[in-house]
């Protein structure tokens, strides 16, 4: 079981507003190179977009929940449950997940998407999808892959699963925090299609954290 953390509620609203300004930031340097470099501002540009996006995003995160256990006064291994121990345990229970997950999640997508046209909706695809449709070149294909495959699920889930779900959990139900971090995980993304799986994966991969104390599980499961 998942052992209770010491985060500080309003230390997590700081990293939650840290990030925030992080991302804001990006988001500024963007328009401002668009002004200089029109051809940003085209279609081809996405994979700009896409890098500085990760950049200010994940890879600000990582730096902002290193000081945030460093003010917590823990390391990652007692902040996060990174351990050998049990680890074919860990291993096992994670490759059971993703038998289940995988399958589920895309039906689910499937079903979305098909929810979405009937109503008349035009279905959005993400950001990577859009990237990796679009053919990129060798290099390209190579930040993709450390953003999207391996960056993001890290970032995301030392926020929503490492902090997030403990701090929520701390009010004593954790249902509810189970619940609350999901869906706030799902609705980041921006994507009215990718909602409701992602809210299931992010049941699935809290589930995981709770049972094996061990956030190497939800990260695994979050790869594919």
């Amino acid at each position: 079981m998942l052992p209770d953390k010491p985060w500080k509620p309003e230390a997590v609203l700081v990293l939650g507003g840290v990030i925030f300004l992080s991302m804001v930031a990006g988001m500024l340097g963007l328009t401002v190179l668009g002004r200089w470099f029109p051809e940003l501002n085209q279609p081809g540009g996405s994979f700009l977009h896409f890098v500085v996006g990760a950049i200010s995003f994940q890879g600000a995160s990582l730096v902002w929940v290193h000081l945030f256990l460093r003010h917590h006064g823990v390391g990652w291994r007692e902040g996060f449950g990174f351990s050998k121990d049990r680890l074919k345990w860990v291993l096992g229970l994670t490759a059971l997940a993703l038998v289940v997950s995988a399958p589920t999640t895309m039906a689910l997508g499937k079903l979305a998407e098909t929810v979405l046209i009937r109503l008349g909706l035009t279905p959005g695809l993400q950001l990577p999808v859009k990237l990796l449709q679009a053919g990129p070149s060798l290099g390209q294909t190579i930040v993709f892959g450390l953003g999207a495959v391996l960056l993001a699920p890290v970032a995301e889930e030392l926020l929503f699963r490492g902090i997030l779900y403990p701090t929520l959990k701390q009010s004593g139900h954790r249902q509810l925090a189970m619940w609350v971090a999901s869906l706030v995980f799902a609705a980041s993304h921006f994507n009215l299609m990718a909602f409701v799986p992602l809210t299931f994966l992010a049941m699935v991969v809290t589930w995981l954290y709770e049972e094996t104390g061990n956030l190497l599980a939800p990260v695994l499961t979050h790869v594919p």
